[in-house]
């Protein structure tokens, strides 16, 4: 940015551009594709730090357990 490019008060264009004579500044906003992260769901997040703490199996079957006793009830 340059010494004219402040935006106090906002400007559509950088006042470099509005006041140069040649034309020869143009000011032009792209849009860049930014990919979205993929972000691990709480859920899985609460499940991989029960695996650290508990091992897999534990985990497993207390999941196995609890989906009985769900469809039981």
């Amino acid at each position: 940015k340059c010494d004219m490019c402040e935006d106090d008060p906002p400007q559509e264009k950088p006042l470099c551009v509005q006041w140069c004579l040649n034309n020869a500044l143009t000011y032009e906003e792209r849009e860049e594709e930014v990919e979205e992260e993929e972000k691990p769901e709480d859920a899985q997040i609460g499940l991989e730090a029960l695996i650290d703490k508990y091992g897999m199996e534990k985990v497993m079957d207390t999941v196995a357990r609890i989906s009985l006793a769900k469809k039981g009830s």
